[in-house]
């Protein structure tokens, strides 16, 4: 009963003050608040934060599965030129950011200084006072590759059965989203929120690298609100209702550090942006690890940025071309953990820009004290690839099959 009515105040007052800005005061007020706040009550936010984060982490592959298989199901032809179309859209806008952020790092970066170490205190980071683990029965890759193998079957092959089971997952992962998970989304937010803060991870990488910060981050927005204006047809208005309504994404992929956690709320928010919001639910779970263009411009501006702190020329656009489409290709299996995607590129570092161990350390740092601007991007970005998928891919649905959104009518 008390679940239940702490669930029903939440969603009241989401309701009546509106979830961007209440997602907003919940960013900003710790960074005020957070030296009254006792350190007990931090870690205990934290704690709950972390056992939010694990449980839905454990049901994401079955939601995962359940928006991929029951809208393919809805698809009336062409699931293999979805797919294709899907790849190749991925591959392109990563590219693009990539070859993006070596544009903007070969043309800023040349006189900056940048220390060769980051001064860190793990006995001061806030710590859990409890924490789960549940078992990973199956990945988040393998729940894709089962949807769609089984999307693809049972639309060329349909069967009644497979039908209504697709109809009863989906239910259910929407019930889970809709009535419990959102509601909570305030609470999961503020732990990390006071973990960044008690842990001061912003104020460091302002202060030891804010140049770079400032380049990051500038051209990560610039990036974002080009793609959003371009994509809203040059409309400002339409460009404006974009971003409002992705917003509370953004919001949430900036302090949980997690695109597969925010996954739920950036459904919710991109079917705002589409004539057809269940395209939402099979585009963002297929592109939700793949296609990050935060850390795409990031990691490489980033690259850039150690090569210069040893000593070394920045790289012609002929010798980046072949790091850089090889790592538009690795992030097809980037893991859905934070700071994935330098764990991905590492290798391509050191063999194609010629990376040391203590480089790789250092760039992995600063990443890693960065990682909330370009979880955010990643986000934000994939926002953007979803309205861009619907305007590219006509999707043909099933006329009689029904559909359920996360959008309230």
């Amino acid at each position: 009963m008390a679940q239940s009515g702490l669930l029903n105040t939440l969603r009241t007052v989401l309701k009546r003050v509106g979830l961007p800005l209440f997602l907003l005061l919940i960013l900003v007020l710790p960074l005020y608040l957070g030296p009254f706040v006792s350190v007990q009550a931090k870690a205990t936010l934290y704690s709950i934060s972390l056992t939010i984060k694990e449980i839905l982490l454990f049901l994401l592959p079955f939601i995962i599965f359940s928006f991929i298989f029951s809208s393919l199901l809805n698809l009336k032809s062409g699931v293999l030129k979805f797919i294709l179309t899907l790849v190749g859209m991925i591959f392109v806008s990563n590219c693009t950011a990539i070859f993006t952020g070596f544009t903007v790092g070969s043309l800023t970066l040349t006189k900056l200084s940048i220390p060769a170490h980051i001064p860190t205190d793990p006995q001061t980071a806030l710590m859990p006072l409890w924490s789960i683990k549940l078992p990973k029965l199956i990945g988040n890759q393998y729940a894709l590759i089962i949807g769609f193998a089984l999307g693809i079957i049972f639309s060329f092959k349909r069967n009644a059965t497979a039908a209504t089971v697709a109809k009863t997952l989906h239910h259910y992962a929407i019930l889970f989203l809709k009535k419990v998970f959102i509601p909570l989304l305030p609470i999961f937010i503020l732990g990390f929120v006071f973990k960044l803060e008690h842990d001061h991870l912003l104020a460091k990488a302002l202060k030891t690298y804010g140049p770079v910060c400032l380049i990051v981050v500038s051209t990560q927005v610039c990036y974002m609100l080009l793609l959003y204006f371009i994509v809203a047809n040059f409309s400002f208005k339409r460009f404006l209702t974009y971003l409002k309504n992705v917003l509370p994404a953004t919001i949430t992929g900036f302090s949980t550090l997690s695109s597969a956690a925010t996954m739920p709320v950036l459904i919710l928010c991109t079917e705002k942006n589409l004539k057809d919001p269940e395209v939402a639910e099979i585009v963002i779970p297929a592109t939700i690890n793949t296609h990050t263009l935060g850390s795409a411009l990031g990691i490489t501006i980033l690259s850039l940025t150690t090569l210069l702190a040893f000593g070394h020329h920045l790289p012609t656009l002929t010798e980046f071309v072949e790091f850089g489409f090889l790592y538009a290709l690795a992030k097809f299996a980037v893991a859905a953990v934070p700071g994935g995607a330098i764990i991905v590129v590492t290798p391509l570092l050191e063999a194609y820009l010629h990376f040391s161990s203590e480089m790789i350390g250092l760039i992995t740092a600063i990443y890693m004290l960065f990682d909330p601007f370009g979880t955010a991007t990643n986000v934000t970005g994939n926002g953007f690839f979803t309205i861009a998928f619907s305007k590219i891919y006509k999707f043909n649905k099933v006329t009689d099959a029904p559909t359920e959104s996360l959008v309230d009518s």
